[in-house]
């Protein structure tokens, strides 16, 4: 590690030695006013941005529509410090790891419901549809502290579509591989509240998405369609019931990568539903909510249900109570109880557990000088106890600069798969744990914005196949899961914004030096550098939007990695009314052969038309 220790602190030096760097304002959405931006993910209550004292990246529905993405992974990838793997296109399973952790160490929350498999111990992107969200926000490194266990790498918050009284939109588009979509949603008012519906229907014939030897040689399609139901009412002054409701459905149809007659095609319906009651008071602000969710997968082969059929399934039901105090000027309290109960489907030795969470959170201005302290307990039924916190300064040098440093831990509880899978699971697992430290500057001024941050993460007890020193009956060596491994991962992250001649411009760049620590070696499917680079241009009614993705050389083990690949997607939008709007988009202008995973194809060169109507 010495030499790239040393790699990155050439690094770190030479970036603040550059006096007229532009840097700061964590958020990547276009709006020109950075203050205005408000975030939840941090302490789940509204904070502008200099009230937070860690990275989010926000991305913006006007954004999502001008990226006119086709997978959620589409969007998260133009921010920094998050990366893709894919397993083919759009409808394809993809990984997202945030600063060069696991996926499964990124806690995934939508309209404040924590998703996923907890067999599994991720969440499936390619099950939701961008035609569904309005808002995402990413939060960077541990945040343990607030929102409990999988938040090692951050957080992930998806803020479902919302219209007011009146509006509405109706869509449809047309593309590459007999691409099809149809969306369409409304605003309705009922009193002193409103609620929004949204649904949308999408599918694909997809292509050969699998490149092995034995793997089947046909094309990999999906389909899938979202209905959400989101809204609130006003009761008085004081008081306001909140709901929202999300169902998806689809199908994935990818390969048997080893012929071997296994499945080949996969159904999905997955839900989440929320209901809430929420006191905003002079100084107080409580907010309480229950909510269900369910992963379900079923897998099987496209010619024959019955053949290599297997079902999986998450029930996890919460109780989550969270309150904001204003005790004097600058001074906050924030605290709250978390319950959920976590069940899966199959012939588990256990299939149920329930996790109790305990936080509180206080935060403190002192003109220049913010601070910010955050303990949490949690009490995971049959596994070990786990009490993580953050610690966070900020330092407003001026209007223009400000620094912030932050040190934390989180952990990850064990999924069923790895406790109680029939004949391999361990029941004696720990969760895996992390301790970070983060130091960012930041720099804003009029149309330019930037930030810097400095990261550094080292994860105990990652749990991976290990042989238990036992032996079947033939002989052979017994595999379970065990707290074998250790990783250390650092990094740099930089991000701009910047206006020149009309010309809206973002850039980002992340540096990784992520060491599985048994090995000494790369960490599998990561890559050392990562950059994104954004120009939009509007003209009268036209919108112009270019964005270039460079991925560095991944490592796939065995000292061979994966060649680096880069891709350019042009897009124009035309206003042809005030309501109406044509939009052409065309991915990978270059047709470059993407591998992002072994012998996994992305798409080659797509082009898509879509047409909308919306009465805002």
């Amino acid at each position: 590690m010495g030499t790239k220790q040393s790699n990155i602190a050439l690094l770190i030096s030479g970036v603040f030695s550059l006096t007229a760097l532009p840097t700061v304002a964590a958020e990547s959405n276009q709006d020109v006013t950075i203050d205005e931006t408000i975030t939840v993910t941090g302490t789940r209550f509204d904070r502008t941005s200099e009230q937070q004292l860690t990275v989010i990246n926000t991305i913006e529905r006007s954004e999502i529509e001008r990226l006119n993405p086709k997978s959620v992974a589409d969007v998260l990838e133009t921010l920094p410090g998050v990366s893709v793997v894919r397993n083919g296109g759009a409808g394809q399973s993809a990984s997202i790891s945030l600063r060069g952790t696991n996926s499964s160490h990124v806690l995934v929350i939508v309209d404040g419901v924590k998703v996923g498999s907890a067999t599994l111990g991720n969440f499936s992107f390619n099950t939701l549809s961008p035609e569904s969200i309005e808002r995402i926000e990413v939060l960077k490194g541990p945040r343990a502290s607030v929102w409990g266990s999988d938040a090692i790498g951050g957080v992930i918050q998806i803020f479902t579509r919302q219209l007011k009284s009146d509006e509405w939109y109706v869509g449809a588009e047309y593309g590459s591989n007999d691409y099809i979509r149809g969306s369409a949603g409304v605003g309705v008012e009922h009193g002193n509240g409103s609620s929004t519906l949204t649904v949308n229907r999408e599918q694909s014939d997809g292509y050969d998405i699998y490149r092995g030897a034995d793997s089947e040689k046909d094309d990999d399609g999906y389909s899938r369609t979202s209905l959400s139901l989101k809204g609130s009412q006003q009761l008085d002054q004081h008081w306001q019931a909140l709901w929202s409701g999300q169902y998806d459905r689809g199908n994935t149809q990818y390969d048997d990568i080893y012929g071997s007659g296994g499945a080949d095609e996969s159904d999905y319906a997955n839900y989440i539903w929320n209901l809430g009651a929420q006191y905003q008071g002079d100084k107080l602000t409580s907010k309480f909510t229950v909510n269900q969710s369910r992963d379900y997968n079923e897998n099987f082969r496209g010619d024959n249900k019955d053949v290599a059929r297997a079902d999986f399934e998450t029930m996890r039901k919460q109780v989550s109570w969270s309150n904001q105090y204003l005790l004097a000027d600058g001074l906050n309290l924030n605290g709250g109880l978390d319950w959920s109960n976590e069940a899966v489907l199959g012939d588990y030795a256990q299939d149920e557990r329930d996790i109790l969470g305990a936080y509180v959170l206080v935060g403190k201005q002192w003109q220049q000088l913010l601070a910010e302290v955050a303990v949490r307990y949690d009490d995971v039924e049959n596994i070990d106890s786990e009490t993580t916190y953050n610690v966070s300064f900020a330092y407003q040098f001026d209007e223009h600069w400000r620094l912030s440093a932050t040190t934390g831990t989180a952990f990850k509880v064990p999924t069923f798969n790895d406790l109680y899978w029939p004949n391999s699971g361990n029941p004696d697992l720990l969760s895996e744990t992390s301790t970070s430290y983060d130091m960012t500057l930041n720099y804003s001024r009029n149309t330019v914005s930037a930030y810097i941050s400095v990261f550094k993460n080292d994860i105990d007890n990652l749990i991976a196949w290990a042989p238990t020193g036992e032996v079947d009956d033939n002989g052979w060596d017994i595999w379970k899961p065990a707290n074998v491994n250790n990783a250390e991962i650092s990094g740099v992250e930089f991000f701009t914004k910047f206006e020149i001649f009309g010309f809206d411009n973002q850039l980002a760049y992340t540096y990784l030096e992520p060491e599985d620590k048994k090995t000494g070696e790369m960490l599998i499917g990561r890559s050392e550098n990562e950059v994104n680079y954004s120009l939009s241009y509007q003209w009268h009614d036209f919108d112009l939007l270019a964005n270039y993705h460079y991925q560095g050389k991944r490592f796939a083990g065995y000292g061979l990695y994966l060649e680096a690949y880069q891709q350019l997607d042009l897009g124009i939008g035309y206003q042809v009314a005030d309501n109406w709007q044509l939009r052409l988009k065309a991915n990978n202008v270059f047709d470059e052969e993407i591998i992002s995973a072994t012998n996994y194809i992305s798409p080659g060169r797509e082009l898509f038309f879509s047409v909308s109507y919306s009465a805002f």
